[in-house]
């Protein structure tokens, strides 16, 4: 059993260090409130070792879930009022220094569960079935080039990278998993795998985008090497016209995006003590083959010449059109109609609980996400990480209340509170209504910058 337990752990860790060595850290706003939870089904999305113990069988209605992330908050803007003026006045180079050091990153994630299943073989065997949507989209504006307003790049070559990480990255899927996990009998061991069956119906992302910036020594000209790509996958239209003559539609809901990823997880019980560990979406993800672009420069390191133009023209008639019209053919790029792979973000779970009397649990969770997926073929990863500490009371398994909190750290500094609330009414043990704010970066709301939701009702059935 040790080997076992040793043998997945190093698999775990194994993943985790075969992240690109492009990859940056930064933090991430999801507490995982419900890892712990003792009766929510809601633990075995995250680990599908986590059956719900007290479950013989549930069912999850429609579920939805939305989390937002923003680089600053309304208080970070530091707007002044000047009164011998009588304007606001905002200080654009202080915030300019602010985004650089977060990155200027801007990221969503919204869920929408439609149905999930689970239930028990005996004590020992559980089937999870579910089906839903997921979306996931992160910006990255490229502030770094204020440092060429601000510094200069006379006489030398500014290498300049548009984003630490991916400038931008979107995708809309739909889903159907169906995983088991089964406790060995007379020992402290749970294991549990899922497979997913994905299909895409939107995605687009930049890759990279770099430019390697010269300015001549009289001024007179800028000269650009610039290197992208770009990769697109318009979103499939869900009714097709099958009969012209009689205007026949019918809905076509499976694209021909299709793709898979499989989580692992596992849990071992010692007395009150219970240590888990997961990788979620683990594998090739989805091959993009309806309505899909990718745009690259047409030569390597394709040149720009710049050399400005005459302001004293500008009020010309057609003056400014012409040079907009030579400057986009200067930016010149080619299109491929190609297939490509994209993965969803590989989630990595490691957590530790003690639990009390079946009423009181205490546990500790350290979530990290591979924001582009362990084996998407990008060039620049982002892994985004946090530890939070969860506090759970149950009363009855008539009423549970979640208390959680991170420490999150995004690569400069540490934020040491993001609190997070979760509360489930079961009347009759039967429904569960439950409601959650996992992640909050801020009570006040004018310092809030991160915020992540849930809500839903599930039908339960005890043992």
């Amino acid at each position: 059993m040790k080997k076992k337990i040793s043998r997945l752990l190093s698999l775990l860790v194994l993943a985790t260090l075969t992240v690109p060595t492009t990859t940056s850290a930064q933090s991430l706003s999801d507490n995982g409130i419900f890892y712990h939870s003792y009766t929510s089904p809601w633990s075995s999305s995250l680990n599908p070792a986590l059956f719900p113990q007290s479950a013989a069988w549930y069912i999850t209605l429609p579920r939805f879930s939305a989390d937002l992330s923003l680089p600053f908050s309304f208080k970070d803007l530091n707007l002044q009022h000047d009164p011998t003026r009588d304007v606001t006045v905002f200080n654009a180079t202080d915030f300019a220094n602010l985004m650089v050091q977060r990155k200027f990153r801007f990221s969503t994630d919204v869920g929408f569960n439609l149905l999930g299943v689970g239930f028990s073989i005996g004590p020992n065997l559980h089937f999870t079935l579910d089906v839903g949507a997921k979306a996931h989209g992160l910006l990255t504006l490229p502030i770094e080039v204020t440092r060429l307003l601000t510094e200069g790049n006379l006489n030398e070559n500014r290498h300049l990278q548009l984003g630490t990480a991916l400038p931008l990255s979107a995708m809309a899927y739909a889903y159907a998993s169906a995983g088991v996990a089964y406790h060995i009998p007379d020992g402290a061991l749970t294991v549990g795998a899922r497979f997913n069956m994905l299909a895409g119906y939107a995605m687009a992302s930049i890759d990279h985008l770099t430019f390697d910036i010269t300015t001549s020594a009289d001024t007179s000209s800028l000269s650009l090497l610039v290197d992208y790509q770009g990769r697109f996958s318009s979103p499939y239209p869900l009714f097709h016209e099958i009969n012209t003559n009689e205007n026949t539609i019918f809905p076509d809901f499976l694209p021909e995006n299709l793709g898979y990823t499989f989580d692992l997880g596992a849990k071992f019980s010692l007395f009150n003590i219970d240590f888990s560990a997961s990788i979620l979406d683990l594998g090739p993800g989805i091959t993009w083959s309806d309505y899909t672009t990718v745009i690259t420069p047409p030569a390597d390191n394709h040149p720009i010449e710049f050399d400005g133009f005459d302001l004293n023209r500008v009020n010309e008639q057609g003056y400014f059109n012409s040079w907009l019209d030579t400057l986009k053919h200067k930016l010149d790029f080619q299109e491929i109609d190609t297939t490509f792979r994209y993965t969803p973000p590989t989630r990595i779970y490691f957590g530790a609980s003690f639990s009390l009397l079946q009423t009181l649990k205490i546990g500790y969770l350290f979530h990290g996400e591979i924001e582009s997926g362990l084996f998407n073929p990008v060039q620049i990863q982002t892994f985004r990480m946090n530890n939070s500490l969860s506090l759970n009371v149950s009363l009855f398994k008539w009423f549970e209340l979640t208390l959680a909190n991170s420490l999150a750290y995004d690569g400069n500094s540490f934020s040491l509170f993001n609190p997070g609330l979760a509360i489930s009414l079961n009347p009759f043990r039967r429904i569960q209504f439950y409601a959650a704010v996992d992640y909050i970066s801020n009570f006040h709301l004018v310092d809030m910058r991160a915020a992540h939701i849930y809500f839903g009702i599930n039908l339960y059935g005890h043992r």
